[in-house]
């Protein structure tokens, strides 16, 4: 990494594209810590673009009117989209690697699905819609992760550690 290029750090309902070449974007990694949260990261091999969301719940509920205050991309579905779109608009999505991270179970529950295998299951549906394979996942599990993306090399860095959940 370069004296001037930075780290973008995404917190929950946020997201990051660059559609600029990162070999010369001020951005050279993205990174993000989830939970039972997912990540979607896209990186293109030959044009050196890409981008990650971090999505909290797969879809908002039709039933709860949310701030406009709320980030939108807090949802995977809307999410999924930005994504998409930007990939679209610069050549074939099939050209882009993706990668699915996240949806750990944080804490100790009897509810099943758990959120984090709702997330998981929306993030594969969708790239079943779209025709899409992950090239790497990792998800599921009591296990927290760091997660980054290098923009320049589309290598994933990833760190996990164990969710410790109390018995209720």
């Amino acid at each position: 990494m370069t004296r001037n290029q930075q780290i973008i750090h995404l917190q929950p309902g946020e997201i990051y594209f660059s559609n600029t070449n990162s070999k010369v974007n001020e951005v050279a990694k993205i990174e993000t810590i989830l939970g039972s949260c997912i990540s979607v990261t896209v990186w293109h091999p030959t044009l050196f673009i890409g981008g990650m969301c971090h999505y909290l719940l797969a879809q908002e509920s039709r039933t709860v009117i949310t701030s406009k205050v709320l980030k939108q991309y807090r949802y995977g579905d809307v999410a999924l989209d930005f994504l998409m779109g930007k990939m679209s608009l610069i050549q074939s999505i099939n050209n882009f690697e993706l990668g699915v991270f996240g949806g750990g179970c944080m804490y100790d529950s009897s509810a099943s699905p758990s959120i984090g295998e709702v997330n998981v299951a929306f993030a594969h549906a969708w790239a079943k819609k779209n025709k899409l394979v992950f090239k790497q996942e990792d998800t599921l599990g009591n296990l927290g992760r760091n997660l980054k993306l290098d923009l320049v090399s589309g290598n994933i860095e990833l760190t996990k550690y164990p969710i410790e959940q109390e018995d209720l």
